[in-house]
C-alpha cells in the first residue's frame, strides 16, 4: 500500500515518477505536434496552417504550464529536431515541408507560437499560487 506521508518513504519516489512521466509526455507532445503539423499544414489552405500553429501553441503552453521552463525546452527541442527531419529531402527529392508560402508560414508560425508560449506570464498559467 502506498502512502503519501514522509515516514513511509514512497513520497519522493512518487514525485520523481510524476516528473519522469511528465517529461515523457512533453517529449511525445513535441514529436507528435511536429509530425502531425508537417503532414496537416497543407490541408484546407490556409486554415490547415492556422490550425497546425494553434496546435503547437496549445502544446507549448501545456508543456510550460506542467513542467515550467524545462518542459518548454524539452518540447521545443524535440519539435525542432522532428521538424528538421521532416524538412529534409526524401527518396526522389520529395519533402513533407516544402519551401513555399505554406511551408514557410508553418515553420515561422510554429516558432512564433513557441516563443509566445515562452513569454506568457506565469500568473496566467498557474494562477496566484506561484511557487516556482
Amino acid at each position: 500500500m502506498l502512502c503519501a506521508s514522509e515516514k513511509c518513504g514512497y513520497a519522493p519516489i512518487l514525485e520523481r515518477m510524476k516528473d519522469s512521466v511528465g517529461y515523457v509526455v512533453v517529449a511525445l507532445a513535441g514529436l507528435l505536434t511536429a509530425t502531425v503539423g508537417a503532414v496537416a499544414y497543407r490541408s484546407i489552405p490556409p486554415f490547415g496552417v492556422v490550425l497546425a500553429i494553434v496546435m503547437v501553441l496549445a502544446a507549448a503552453i501545456f508543456a510550460r504550464t506542467w513542467l515550467s521552463w524545462n518542459g518548454l525546452g524539452v518540447f521545443a527541442g524535440l519539435w525542432v529536431v522532428a521538424t528538421a527531419v521532416w524538412s529534409l529531402n526524401g527518396p526522389g527529392n520529395s519533402v513533407l515541408i516544402a519551401q513555399d508560402g505554406l511551408g514557410v508560414a508553418w515553420l515561422l508560425g510554429s516558432v512564433l507560437a513557441i516563443v509566445a508560449a515562452a513569454v506568457v506570464p506565469v500568473k496566467l498559467l498557474v494562477g496566484d499560487d506561484v511557487t516556482a
